[in-house]
């Protein structure tokens, strides 16, 4: 009984990675209609660093990331609100599959509609800093639920999206931004995995 409560959530929790990547494609075919493919394709070009220097730029920025969260958490005592987000977050870590999902399909579905999409739809047309800048307000405001009563981590999110929407912006692909969000998330979902262990204990 609870192995099927547990894929019936990890299969909704990649169902609400699809809508993303569905809502992205919905907005890349209406400001982009005849440009689609393209558009995507390009989204992934790694031709200015290459695969090996964008690949080495997202595992090195994830890693950055994640260490200095964990840092900035244990050195101010800020831990993760008790709520719905946060005990849903730990269940889904300690399933099997469970850090894959957080890691890979959080990295690739939100970078995809965040930097890719919303990112890559207006950097052309407005000024880089205030895409940027938006980019990770709007990223921040996502996350607020999991992280109400935080503010600290409400600044942690939106420097990680800034960073991110960065990393997409420099290397022009959407690869790096992807591998960083993947590392950074299994790292922190490992983190927690342990941390639920001991507390189990």
């Amino acid at each position: 009984m609870n192995e099927s409560i547990d894929r019936k959530l990890l299969f909704a929790v990649w169902q609400g990675f699809g809508l993303m990547v569905l809502v992205g494609f919905i907005l890349i075919i209406v400001f982009r209609f005849g440009e689609v493919l393209p558009f995507v394709l390009d989204l992934f070009d790694t031709s200015d660093f290459g695969i090996i220097l964008a690949l080495a730029i997202g595992l090195v920025s994830g890693l950055l990331m994640a260490l200095l969260v964990t840092g900035v958490m244990v050195l101010t005592g800020t831990e993760l609100p008790k709520n719905e987000m946060t005990e849903l977050l730990e269940q889904i870590v300690r399933m099997p599959g469970g850090l894959l999902t957080i890691s890979l399909g959080a990295g690739f579905a939100e970078e995809f509609l965040f930097r890719g999409v919303l990112v890559g739809l207006v950097i052309e047309v407005w000024p880089v800093w205030l895409v940027l800048t938006l980019n990770a307000l709007l990223f921040m405001a996502v996350h607020v639920p999991q992280y109400r009563g935080k503010p600290l981590m409400h600044l942690t999110i939106f420097i990680m999206g800034l960073w991110l929407a960065f990393l997409f912006y420099w290397t022009s692909s959407l690869l790096a931004p992807i591998i960083a969000h993947a590392i950074y998330n299994g790292v922190l979902g490992y983190h927690l995995k342990k941390q639920g262990k001991a507390s189990d204990n």
